[in-house]
C-alpha cells in the first residue's frame, strides 16, 4: 500500500514509495500543489486511469534521479505540469523520466530539463494545438544539435485534430509565436510524431498541417517617403500556404477615427516556409488632403481564406511652405479640383483663394480662410465662359498662382 506524507508547511506532497499504480481517477487534495516523486519510485497510470493534477506539478527529480512515469493502456496524467531533469550527455533515444518525448542529439548538451504541460497552445491566427506541449532546455550547446524528437500524445489530447495531419511546431518565446517545423513520420498506433534535423531545443507541440499555427506577422510598419509617398515594410516569422498580401488604406483623422478601407496594391506571398520573409510596398498615389493615413494587410491563403493584420498609422511629413498645385482636369468643363497646402506658421484668417479672368477681374472666391495642412476643394466652373483664368492663393505676403483653362 503506498504511503503519502503531507508536508502542509510547504504545500508539497511527497510520494515515498517504490511504485504507485493508478487505474481509476485521482485528483490532488487541493489545486496547485506539487508532488515530489521520491528517487527510485515509479508512477504508473494505466487501464484508462486519469490523474488530474488540478494545475499542480509532478516533479520527477533532478539529474541523477531514477524516478519514472509509466502511462499504459490509455492511462494518463493531465491537468498540470510534469517536470524532470536528467544528465544524458549526448542523448540517444532518451526519454527523460518517461514523460513521453524521446530525444537524440550529437553534441554533449549536459543536463536536460523537460517540462510537459497540458494547455492547448493557440496561435495569433486562432489555430490550436493538441492539449500537450513540451519545454526542453539544456545546460550547454543548444545550437547546431541536428537532433531528433519523437513526441508522444494521448488520444484524449488530440483536441479535434486528425492524427494523419499532425506535425511539430516550435516556439522560442514561450508560446507567443510559432514556427511550423513539419514531421518525418507519424505512428497512430503508438501515438507519436517524429522529426529530425532540429537545430535547437525550445517549446514544442503538435498541430495540424491543415490548420497550422502560423502565418505569424513579426513586424509591420510604415514611414513617409518624401512628401508624396509612404513605404510599408513587414516581416513574417513563417508562412503556410501564403498566396500573398493585399494592402489596404484608409484616411485617419486627428482623433484616430478611420474612414473606409480601399485596396491600393498587392504583394505575392512566400507560400510555405519556416524562414523569415521580408516584404516592402510603396504607396505613391496618396490622397492629397490626407495628413494621416492608416494601412493594414489582408493576408490571403492559397484556398482564398483571408486574415487581417492590426493597422499602422503613418503621419505624412509636415507642410514646410505654401503650395498651390495645378488644378485638374485642365482644361475643365463644369468642375475642377483645387489642391493647396499651408505650413503650420500661418494665420488661418490671412488665407484667400480666388479665381481671376485675364483682365484681372475676380470671378470666383474659392476660400477666405484655411487651416494649416493639405486641402482639396471643388471649383464650380459651369457658369464661366471659355477662356484662360488665373487661380491665386494668397497667404499674408506670400502668393502662388496657377492657370486654368475652361472649355465648354
Amino acid at each position: 500500500m503506498p504511503r503519502f506524507e503531507r508536508l502542509s508547511s510547504s504545500r508539497v506532497l511527497w510520494a515515498t514509495l517504490s511504485s504507485l499504480l493508478l487505474a481509476g481517477t485521482l485528483a490532488l487534495p487541493a489545486p496547485a500543489q506539487t508532488i515530489l516523486v521520491e528517487n527510485g519510485a515509479t508512477v504508473e497510470v494505466n487501464n484508462g486511469g486519469v490523474w488530474d493534477l488540478q494545475g499542480g506539478t509532478m516533479d520527477f527529480g533532478p539529474a541523477g534521479a531514477s524516478t519514472l512515469l509509466r502511462e499504459e493502456r490509455a492511462g494518463r496524467v493531465t491537468g498540470g505540469t510534469l517536470t524532470a531533469t536528467r544528465n544524458f550527455g549526448s542523448p540517444s533515444q532518451a526519454n527523460p523520466a518517461g514523460l513521453g518525448v524521446v530525444l537524440s542529439a550529437a553534441p554533449d548538451v549536459g543536463e536536460i530539463t523537460v517540462t510537459r504541460g497540458h494547455t492547448v497552445q493557440t496561435a495569433p491566427n486562432g489555430n490550436v494545438s493538441i492539449a500537450r506541449y513540451y519545454d526542453l532546455s539544456v545546460a550547454q550547446n543548444n545550437s547546431g544539435l541536428d537532433a531528433t524528437l519523437r513526441v508522444g500524445y494521448a488520444d484524449a489530447e488530440l483536441n479535434g485534430l486528425a492524427e494523419s495531419e499532425l506535425e511539430l511546431f516550435k516556439s522560442e518565446d514561450g508560446g507567443s509565436t510559432w514556427t511550423e517545423e513539419g514531421a518525418d513520420s507519424r505512428d497512430d498506433q503508438f501515438n507519436t510524431v517524429t522529426l529530425s534535423g532540429i537545430e535547437r531545443f525550445s517549446r514544442w507541440t503538435l498541430g495540424s498541417q491543415a490548420s497550422p499555427l502560423p502565418v505569424e506577422l513579426a513586424q509591420f510598419d510604415g514611414t513617409p517617403t518624401g512628401a508624396d509617398a509612404v513605404t510599408l515594410r513587414w516581416t513574417t516569422a513563417s508562412e503556410q500556404n501564403n498566396a500573398g498580401f493585399r494592402i489596404e488604406r484608409a484616411r485617419a483623422d486627428a482623433n484616430g477615427q478611420t474612414g473606409a478601407w480601399t485596396e491600393v496594391g498587392s504583394v505575392e506571398g512566400g507560400g510555405t516556409t519556416a524562414t523569415p520573409q521580408s516584404y516592402q510596398f510603396q504607396d505613391d498615389d496618396l490622397p492629397y488632403a490626407a495628413d494621416r493615413l492608416t494601412y493594414r494587410l489582408k493576408q490571403v491563403d492559397t484556398d482564398g481564406t483571408t486574415s487581417v493584420s492590426d493597422p499602422v498609422t503613418v503621419e505624412r511629413r509636415a507642410v514646410e511652405r505654401v503650395q498651390l498645385l495645378g488644378t485638374y482636369p485642365n482644361p475643365a468643363r463644369a468642375q475642377a479640383t483645387v489642391r493647396f497646402a499651408l505650413p503650420d506658421a500661418i494665420d488661418a484668417q490671412n488665407v484667400t483663394l480666388r479665381l481671376y479672368d485675364v483682365l484681372g477681374r475676380q470671378v470666383r472666391t474659392v476660400a477666405t480662410e484655411a487651416t494649416p495642412g493639405r486641402h482639396t476643394l471643388r471649383l464650380n466652373t459651369d457658369r464661366l465662359t471659355n477662356g484662360v483664368y488665373v487661380l491665386r492663393l494668397k497667404v499674408s505676403d506670400t502668393a502662388r498662382t496657377q492657370r486654368l483653362t475652361i472649355v465648354k
